[in-house]
């Protein structure tokens, strides 16, 4: 069932599930909302493990429904919605579009915006930056590896439980009022080791459908390293693995080209899968 509700969720987030009720950031401002205006964050404001608690709260009451509806049709159906929501990066879609749009007619000023607000950091001619297609290949880590990572281990509860702490700690990054500012370095740390070794099981994937002789050696570097940022790990071994030359930064054919590896790195993961439930090693 693990296999057929993905599977589900990827072909119909890809066709529909693009309105505000299937995104994370819908149901993670709404919660936080509610606790602020009920004042259930005024007694755990100051208590990094009261913090804990109440994030977890949400993916206790999803192992509760998920229990009540012991029937697989219906557990079925909820595994598909709830990957749907944590899945949900149509605004990051609509600003891809509009990138590729600003290549096309030539306006690189606005497929520089459209970056930035991509989350891309600092451009490929910025010391330390990033190519616009390690930009991309770090999103779909996030809404995609990394959720299916926490769903395999842990079901829908641990797939919510992703989503919602990566959602807030965006909001908090991108809003200097957030109720939980003060909290944003935890979150920071409970994402890098959420992350890690999902980080590194996605680049190694990078590296037996890419470039494996080019990829190995960036992977190495890092994957036992863990203070290095899980964005640099992913980012890197990707970019080596593909081997985009130098002259198609910036263009679209470099998008392209990181957009096909991701999505051949999810299929070979979803063959991975398929195996170890044929196996019997995945329930």
């Amino acid at each position: 069932m693990i296999l057929i509700s993905i599977i589900l969720a990827l072909a119909i987030e890809r066709l529909a599930a693009k309105g505000d009720y299937w995104q994370m950031s819908y149901y993670s401002s709404g919660y936080l909302s509610h606790s602020v205006n009920s004042g259930m964050l005024k007694g755990i404001m100051n208590s990094g493990f009261g913090v804990l608690i109440w994030l977890i709260v949400p993916s206790i009451l999803v192992a509760i429904v998920y229990n009540v509806f012991d029937i697989v049709l219906a557990q079925l159906v909820l595994n598909t919605c709830l990957l749907l929501i944590c899945f949900g990066c149509a605004h990051h879609r609509a600003r891809y579009k509009g990138y590729l749009n600003a290549l096309t007619r030539g306006d690189n000023e606005a497929a520089t915006l459209y970056a930035l607000q991509m989350g891309q950091k600092r451009t490929e001619l910025e010391k330390d930056g990033e190519w616009f297609g390690q930009t991309l290949v770090w999103i779909n880590f996030r809404h995609y590896c990394a959720v299916l990572f926490w769903f395999v281990m842990l079901g829908a509860p641990g797939a919510v439980l992703y989503a919602i702490s990566r959602s807030l700690y965006d909001d908090m990054v991108d809003n200097s009022e957030h109720p939980l500012k003060a909290h944003q370095a935890r979150f920071e740390t409970l994402l890098h080791w959420f992350d890690w070794i999902p980080a590194r099981l996605t680049s190694f994937g990078y590296l037996i459908i890419g470039n494996f002789s080019k990829g190995t050696s960036c992977w190495v570097k890092y994957v036992l390293d863990f203070k290095v940022p899980n964005r640099r790990v992913v980012t890197s071994t990707a970019l080596a693995a593909e081997q985009i030359e130098q002259q198609y930064v910036g263009c679209t054919y470099e998008a392209s080209c990181m957009m096909r590896l991701v999505k051949r790195n999810i299929l070979f993961y979803l063959v991975l899968i398929a195996l170890l439930t044929l196996f019997g090693n995945l329930a």
